[in-house]
């Protein structure tokens, strides 16, 4: 598959064996790599990308798109690429999870779960953490059909199931000293279910380790996404304090960046925050300015998306017991 790839590149450029073949690597040896009939070390793949021009993440892309289109569009509201097995699943996971959040079919949710988390066979800690995360899913669609059906949630005897299931992430999270992409998206997709007091301890270190590694495209479309949802989930328990900490931070990072989403993002979080703790009339305004904004520019998703938000904070403001709002 590398050499074929590797070919059909060589030769779109117009360029023979003889000037791609240096002391690194040899027209022999570039002829038995394109057939498939030699191994090829990072170090010479990577050598010999450079001689046609082409980057080792270009070519990861490419090779991984003509195999299996793995261009995410559910990890984050912009689509990304990234290599590996966990990040593909956890994709898949939430690709059914928005599915079920449209219908509001929650049984049936609760059927795809299941049938994911019957594709892990934990043989190693991502599948069973992938297993766990579907496990967490099908408890939060329970909870939301019981709520549908108008019967009675109990919301602290659910959290409290959530976080002993959750324990396993938590306490992995806590012995890894230098963060990556998996335990930041660990993070990022497992907070909800964590003690809010936990969440507070590791926001800090998950977000400095996305600056150390700013240049991940992932990390970059993870560390808004991560600030706006633990700031949402210190709403839901009242850290209100944490959550005004989150957006000053996030206007900081944001000032005279040209990031229009996310500062449209900010706006709506600084109205809701302000309408639970009580400025009902001037955090509603900052979000409708908000889905204004995404009117204007005509980004209906994002504008039908936010509405509904907002529908649930209100309800959240009034009955903030027994309603929540993860994002």
């Amino acid at each position: 598959m590398d050499g074929k790839l590797f070919r059909q590149l060589r030769k779109d450029r117009g360029l023979r064996l003889q000037d791609v073949a240096d002391e690194v690597n040899s027209v022999s040896f570039i002829s038995k790599f394109e057939k498939e009939n030699s191994n090829i070390s990072f170090y010479r793949l990577e050598h010999l990308l450079e001689q046609i021009n082409v980057s080792l993440e270009e070519f990861l892309y490419l090779r991984d798109q003509a195999a299996e289109p793995k261009l995410y569009h559910y990890l984050s509201e912009q689509p990304f690429f990234m290599t590996g097995k966990f990040t593909f699943y956890l994709n898949q996971i939430f690709k059914s999870n928005d599915e079920v959040n449209a219908s509001r079919d929650f049984n049936q949710g609760v059927h795809q779960m299941r049938e994911l988390s019957q594709t892990f066979t934990e043989k190693n800690r991502g599948e069973k953490f992938l297993k766990l995360l579907c496990q967490l899913l099908r408890l939060c669609y329970q909870l939301n059909d019981r709520r549908e059906q108008e019967e009675p949630i109990k919301l602290n005897t659910f959290f409290d199931e959530l976080q002993t299931l959750s324990e396993p992430v938590v306490n992995y999270l806590y012995n890894v000293e230098n963060w990556g992409v998996f335990e930041v998206l660990l993070f990022r997709f497992f907070q909800f279910s964590f003690p809010v007091e936990t969440v507070h301890q590791l926001l800090r270190t998950a977000v400095s380790r996305i600056e150390k590694e700013v240049g991940v495209q992932l990390m970059q479309r993870m560390k808004f996404e991560l600030l706006f949802g633990t700031c949402a989930t210190f709403i839901n328990f009242q850290k209100l304090t944490w959550a005004k900490e989150v957006l000053v931070e996030t206007e900081k990072l944001l000032h005279d960046q040209g990031d229009l989403l996310n500062s449209t993002k900010l706006l709506f979080y600084q109205g809701w925050v302000k309408i639970i703790s009580g400025s009902l009339k001037s955090g509603k305004q900052n979000c409708e300015q908000a889905i204004s904004i995404f009117r204007i520019l005509k980004q209906p998703t994002m504008q039908r998306m936010y509405e509904e938000m907002l529908q649930g904070i209100m309800i959240n403001q009034a009955n903030q017991e027994d309603f929540i709002i993860f994002s």
